[in-house]
């Protein structure tokens, strides 16, 4: 059997422990260097090391995770802010929002950090907290840097998390905001984004579909609709979204992907079985067509469809979703 040296043991204890190996010294540091080189290490953030083929199948808001960890241990007087904080308060922070890291420095202090993997911004007040181990701008303030800095999908998804894990509530972020945004850059985006914040939606993808539907004109979708299932009295089936029309007919939105069929266990991050995702798929299918027997009319697409401006304003059109009144008026 072949001795493991005690650089590959660090490294599969960090992987074990969701952390990335910072060197303790230059020989170690080269010898990782060397790994990165041959891919079987890899280099997320400069000076800090992970096992390539474990790291690359964590979804990116755990690979920000260790980032962040990564970084408070190199800076421990840091402040996270922004999306970054958001992600150590363990919001929904959509792919694209995860870089650069984000944090927060005084008027005078300087802004070179580390240009490209790291964005300063002036502090703008309010309190400090440790959350994840990691000293971050306090929940309120996130929220409101995050709102003022992104549109209103992305912002959506973030604010949405907070209320759905009961981490706040709409009446305190209100508070908070009137308090504290005044003459923000941003400030009447983020306003926008909370009104229509809602806690029911479960994850980051429902709230940025239901904000491309909101963006097309169309009525707001109510969320996690229940159905009585006609072959299951007393048990209801659930779908993400949809409209009640005058009628009584629903329509309900779907949203379809592999993610669905084939997520990693959260607890191991190890992948199902071909078995599971064949019982998951068939279980899905099952379920739809009990809603099809109550005469509801179901939008199935996938997340890269709900997204397709074009293809969502047909889609949504032809099966007869009513439009916003002020939008058609």
């Amino acid at each position: 059997m072949e001795t493991k040296s005690a650089t590959d043991l660090k490294l599969e204890l960090a992987t074990r422990r969701a952390c990335l190996l910072l060197p303790a010294d230059t020989p170690e540091k080269r010898r990782l260097d060397r790994r990165v080189t041959k891919g079987t290490a890899c280099m997320p953030y400069p000076g800090a090391y992970a096992l390539a083929e474990p790291y690359n199948k964590l979804n990116p808001r755990a690979k920000a995770r260790m980032t962040l960890k990564a970084i408070h241990a190199l800076h421990p007087n840091w402040t996270f802010c922004s999306f970054s904080a958001a992600v150590a308060h363990g919001l929904q922070v959509p792919r694209a929002l995860l870089a650069p890291v984000h944090i927060a420095i005084s008027p005078t202090e300087s802004r070179r950090k580390k240009p490209g993997h790291v964005a300063c911004h002036t502090d703008h007040g309010g309190s400090r907290v440790i959350t994840d181990g990691m000293p971050c701008t306090c929940l309120l303030q996130t929220l409101l840097d995050c709102l003022c800095a992104t549109g209103f999908r992305y912002g959506l998804a973030i604010v949405d998390s907070a209320l759905h894990y009961h981490l706040t509530t709409h009446e305190e972020l209100a508070r908070h905001f009137a308090d504290h945004g005044k003459g923000r850059r941003g400030i009447r985006q983020a306003r926008q984004t909370l009104a229509y914040a809602d806690g029911r939606s479960e994850n980051g993808g429902e709230s940025i579909v239901r904000a491309a539907i909101i963006e097309l004109g169309f009525q707001t979708p109510e969320l996690q609709i229940e159905i009585e299932d006609p072959m299951n009295p007393g048990a209801p089936k659930r779908s993400d979204m949809g409209w009640r029309l005058p009628n009584g007919r629903y329509i309900l939105v779907e949203l379809d992907g592999l993610s669905k069929y084939l997520s990693t266990n959260a607890r191991t991050h190890e992948e199902p079985s071909v078995y599971q995702a064949v019982r998951t798929m068939r279980a899905e299918r099952l379920r739809e067509s009990h809603l099809n027997l109550t005469g509801a009319t179901i939008l199935r697409l996938s997340f890269e469809q709900a997204l397709d401006a074009d293809y969502l304003f047909r889609l949504l059109s032809t099966a007869g979703v009513p439009l916003n009144k002020e939008t058609s008026s």
